[in-house]
């Protein structure tokens, strides 16, 4: 592996646990939370 190779992934894996630390957001229309975390998946 690059080096830049593995600076993507580790910012990656910065972006995710980032975006985990952020609470879920309720919206009284559906039951279900919305949480960060599948955009920082959707992003890597």
């Amino acid at each position: 592996m690059k080096t830049k190779e593995i600076a993507y992934c580790g910012m990656m894996v910065a972006i995710i646990a980032v975006l985990g630390l952020i609470p879920p957001i309720a919206v009284p229309i559906i039951p279900v939370p919305i949480s960060f975390q599948t955009m920082g998946i959707m992003l890597s």
